[in-house]
């Protein structure tokens, strides 16, 4: 069931993170709001994860181990399309900043609450 609209599938979001306890709980979150979830905790699992499955928002850290969040953020929008809205989420001071250079069209500070994961998730949908 789509979140947004009440009918159809559900939307799909991507949640990449290196820490499989935030991959859980923002899992867990995104499906009690009624979102299919798939995660991946690298930026080349993501790529992936993204070619065979398109997500139709991703929520990602852009602190990731073996891959710069900004390039996995530019791969993810070679794979799904330009207009692929991300959300960075990150737990130091440069959100903001961060955001900006992946061209996030909005970012969460870790740690966050679970009704701004989801409206922020929500938005993404609108500006597809």
């Amino acid at each position: 069931m789509d979140p947004i609209t009440g009918s159809g599938e559900a939307k799909t979001v991507l949640v990449v993170d290196d820490d499989p306890d935030v991959r859980q709980v923002v899992s867990w979150a995104l499906e009690d709001a009624g979102f299919e979830v798939h995660t991946a905790p690298d930026g080349y699992d993501a790529l992936s994860r993204a070619s065979t499955h398109p997500p139709a928002v991703v929520v990602l850290d852009v602190g990731l181990p073996n891959a710069d969040g900004t390039l996995v953020a530019a791969r993810l929008r070679e794979v799904c399309g330009q207009s692929l809205p991300i959300v960075v989420m990150t737990a130091d001071g440069r959100a903001a900043e961060k955001a900006r250079r992946a061209g996030a069209f909005a970012y969460l500070h870790k740690p966050f609450e679970d009704q701004a994961l989801i409206e922020t998730v929500r938005r993404g949908l609108t500006i597809t």
